[in-house]
């Protein structure tokens, strides 16, 4: 019966031994690249009946371990239009095409590799502004072109 009670009592201290650290989250900066695009105030603007290209997602890592992104996946106001695993294989296109003007949701998710790190989800929101013609855009817009935004992924404290 007193071995019984020992194991009882030791039972609670094996979980605090087994933990290790899950906040120890991916620690990058996370860049999106589109082209056939404006860009003001982090806000793509596209021409309606225009093609965006997504040219690349990729993650620099803001510590001295090396990072890498992967199962990178698209989405356009909720709805699910591309996916990719392979490493670096993450440009696609989409048309404007019957596309209401207006605000709209571009949505990647994807996971976050980086040595010494837990394994990351990430998922970022990147707006983009449907308009009907070149004089809808903001009076202040560059030229159409390629513009990436870059945004810090870190842990939540």
């Amino acid at each position: 019966m007193k071995k019984l009670f020992y194991l009882l009592f030791l039972l609670p201290l094996a979980f605090f031994a087994s933990c290790n650290d899950d906040d120890d989250l991916a620690q990058v900066d996370f860049e999106v690249t589109l082209s056939n695009v404006t860009l003001v105030n982090n806000n793509y603007y596209a021409i309606s009946g225009d093609v965006v290209n997504i040219d690349g997602v990729a993650v620099k890592s803001l510590t001295d371990k090396a990072a890498t992104v992967t199962g990178v996946r698209y989405f356009l106001d909720g709805f699910p239009i591309w996916a990719s695993v392979e490493e670096g294989q993450f440009n696609f296109a989409f048309s404007t095409e019957g596309m209401e003007t207006g605000k709209h949701n571009l949505a990647i998710t994807a996971t976050v590799l980086q040595v010494d790190k837990s394994i990351t989800s990430a998922a970022l929101n990147v707006p983009i502004t449907i308009v009907e013609n070149a004089d809808g855009l903001p009076t202040d817009a560059p030229e159409i072109g390629t513009y990436s935004i870059t945004v810090r992924m870190d842990a939540k404290n």
